[in-house]
This record gives C-alpha cells, structure tokens and sequence, in this order.
C-alpha cells in the first residue's frame, strides 16, 4: 500500500472519530442529501440515504403528514442533522386522525450518534387531534447529545415527547432557541414537553448537577394564548421518572414548569433533579388562577435561581413543594408512614415524621448504595423575585392534617433552604451548552 493511501485511509478514519464540543462529527464524505418533497415517503428516502455526518436537506413549503416517515419502521436514528429551510418555511402539519398513527418525526436515538432537528416549524392549528400521541417529535432510545434547535411548534396539547423508560437508561441533549405557541388547546390540555427518565435505575447513579448529563432547554420562547392557559393548569414541561433537567435562559409567559413527584402515571417515580434558573415568567392577560404558579417541584433536587417572574394572576406566589406521599398512595407506591419498605423508615411508625426519608421526597434524590435510605441532596432557592419582592420556596398548604405530616417529611433548614449553597454544593454548567457549538442559526 502506497504511503499517500495510508495517510488517506488514516485521515478518513480519524475524521469520523474526531468531533468538536459534542456536535456531529466531521466526515470527510459528508453529503447532502435533499428529500424530493415535503412527504414523510420523500423524507424518509433522503433519510434511508443519508450516512453518519450527513445533511438531510427539507425543502420549503407546507405539508399535511397523516403519519410519520418512520411509520412501521423502527429505524434508529444515525449522527445526521435534519435541516428544513427554517422557521415558518418548511411547515410540517399534524394530520393524524387516530390513535397508533406514527409519530412525524419518531426519533430513536443510539448512544454515540448525535442527531439534530433545526429550521422546521410543526403546526396543529385546526386539527383537533394534533399532538395527542406524541406529539410532533418523539425521542425515545440512548443518545446523549442529540439536538433540537430553531423549530417552531405551534397549536398541538403535546408538542414533544422524550422517554428514557422503555431503554432503562437516560437520553437527552439541548432544545434550543425554540418557538412553543398555543392559542387553542385550552383547560389544561396545553402541556407542550412531555420528558420520562428511565425510573428507579437512576437513583443508583450520582447526582450530575452542574454537568451535560441531563436534558437542557435554554434560549427558547414559550407563549400560551389566555385560552390555551384558561383552567391554569398549563405546565411547559413536566419531567418525571427519574428525569434529570436543567430549564435556563427561557422567555416563559402564561405557562409554568412542574417538576412531577411520583405516581403521575402508575410505577412512575418522580423527577430527579431539576435545575432551574435565569428565566423570565411572565403572565399577560389572564384571569385569576391562570397559571397556577411559576415552579412547582414535587420530588428529588430543586436547584432555583436568578429567576424573574411578573404578573398578578398566579394563585400560587412562592416557589411550591409538595410531597403527596406524605398522606396518600401514589401511583401505587403507597403512603410514606414508617411501614412502607419503599422508604427510609429511619423513623418509625406512630412518631411524628414516620417514614422519613421518604422515597424520591423533595430534598432526597439518590440511593446509590441501594440500603433503601435516599441521601439527603437539599433543594436550593435563591436571587428570585415576584414583581420586584424576594421569592422563597415554601411548602404547598393543604388540610390541616396533611399539611401537617408534609412538614414533618419536608423541613425548611433540612431538605429545602432559601439560601445559595455552600461551596462544593452545586456549580452551574458552561453555558450557552456545547452542542450549540457556533452552528448557523436556521
């Protein structure tokens, strides 16, 4: 073999190996590859082309798709980037009209191959049933780096959906610089970001706060309409199930965020860790009541800061936790009461606090050595304001007797503190993200 191929054959290998701030290698062979029209069949034959490092180019224009391009397939998703031809000029329409109809954009991720969705707007205006199976894009599989960034989603109850459930393992990456606008999914209906950790697996691991290995929304605009926010029930995001999230840099108005406790679906822990910080909350012709609050963490680490919120609707004006635990069976997993092996049980039953700690409870995340007792990692809340006032976090006040048992599982100076940390406790990630990596705004 000559020495001019070797060193070609050399560079060849090392171009697919090498990849700068986690974006999508770059392959000496990169190719475009641009789909015949805006169909999920054209779609879907640019995207069976395509090869690791490879642009699938969307071409303008709008189109109604009834099913997704990876329709009885189950194609796992390659390191490509899907690209339309930006915002508002490659329109994909949400026809689907039943239950089981594929997903637009099902995306499967494998570890090691970052993908990214940038410059296509998803719209369900008009169409009853648009987003309520999925949504317009679903991530499912073990990729840990993908992308989703200057997309536009508008008018659907759900708009996205990640799930880490069915691998048992996390996947997440970066939404950025992203447009989420309703104005007709009202009561409720409007919860734009469906996310699902992989469940009990990660309370084996060490928390990452502070690091990439969570999933990441920053520098996006969210806009519900009065009456995709009437009934005020009307979260942005809810991540659940042993999800790990971090929420910064966003434009929020007339929406909140939900950090889920456990049971929000039967076996369903509760969200992990969240850390949320650097957004403004705002809420702009809206009656009382709508939303309900701004942020509501009902499980595991709240890290909350540098957050702004204005407006005079919400029913809720501290930073609210809850731990429903405390005096009902969620989700299957029972009450905490000093019996239930699920939990701690450091105290016992009949003694005020029995239970504690409890399972997946705000102020406790992780059971790393598996002993059935979750460490303590305390929620933070600090440099927050409601209309210029300081903002605490403080507890959800129920009945007299469920308040009271709440208090004794979640103490302020024990599980939750309205004050920075300590040093070592927590440092926040780079930002803005690596994989936003200086690529060309769509």
């Amino acid at each position: 073999m000559s020495t001019r191929s070797t060193r070609f054959r050399l560079f060849l290998a090392l171009s697919f190996l090498v990849a700068a701030n986690g974006l999508l290698p770059k392959a000496v062979r990169a190719e475009t590859r641009t789909a015949a029209a805006l169909t999920p069949e054209a779609v879907w034959d640019a995207i069976n082309a395509a090869e690791d490092g490879d642009l699938v180019q969307l071409p303008a224009g709008t189109a109604n798709w009834s099913k997704g391009w990876n329709t009885g397939r189950g194609a796992k998703m390659k390191a490509i980037t899907i690209q339309g031809a930006g915002m508002d000029k490659t329109i994909i329409c949400d026809h689907r009209g039943r239950r089981g109809a594929s997903v637009p954009f099902e995306l499967q991720g494998v570890e090691g191959k970052p993908f990214r969705i940038t410059g296509i707007t998803f719209d369900g205006t008009g169409w009853p049933a648009a987003g309520l199976w999925g949504g317009f894009i679903s991530i499912s599989g073990t990729c840990k780096d993908f992308r989703i960034d200057h997309c536009k989603f508008k008018n659907a109850c759900v708009m996205m959906s990640i799930n880490g459930s069915g691998s048992h393992d996390d996947t997440y990456g970066l939404i950025d610089h992203c447009a989420f606008d309703d104005k007709e999914f009202a009561g409720g209906l409007a919860q734009p970001i469906w996310y699902s950790g992989p469940g009990a697996p990660n309370y084996r691991k060490p928390l990452s706060l502070g690091t990439a290995a969570a999933l990441y929304l920053e520098d996006n605009e969210v806009h519900l309409s009065p009456a995709a926010a009437k009934g005020g029930d009307c979260p942005w995001i809810a991540p659940n199930n042993g999800a790990r999230v971090v929420i910064r840099h966003n434009q929020i108005v007339n929406s909140q965020i939900e950090i889920y406790g456990v049971g929000v679906r039967k076996g369903y822990y509760g969200c992990q860790q969240a850390e949320i910080y650097d957004n403004t909350f705002s809420a702009i012709g809206l009656k009382q009541g709508e939303p309900q609050g701004f942020i509501f963490i009902n499980a595991g680490v709240g890290i909350v800061f540098n957050n702004t919120v204005t407006g005079t609707t919400y029913n809720c004006k501290v930073i609210q936790l809850t731990h429903e635990r405390s005096f009902l069976d969620r989700g299957g997993f029972g009450v905490c009461d000093g019996t239930n092996p699920v939990d701690g049980n450091e105290i016992p039953a009949g003694q005020k606090g029995a239970g504690y700690p409890a399972m997946g409870q705000p102020g406790r995340g992780t059971d790393a050595d598996g002993d059935g007792v979750f460490e303590p990692s305390p929620c933070y809340a600090w440099n927050n304001t409601l209309n210029g006032a300081k903002l605490n976090m403080a507890l959800r006040r129920w009945g007299p007797k469920e308040t009271e048992l709440q208090a004794e599982h979640v103490k302020e100076g024990r599980d939750f503190f309205n004050e920075e940390p300590s040093a070592g406790y927590y440092k926040p990630y780079v930002y803005p993200h690596p994989l936003q990596g200086g690529r060309k705004a769509m």
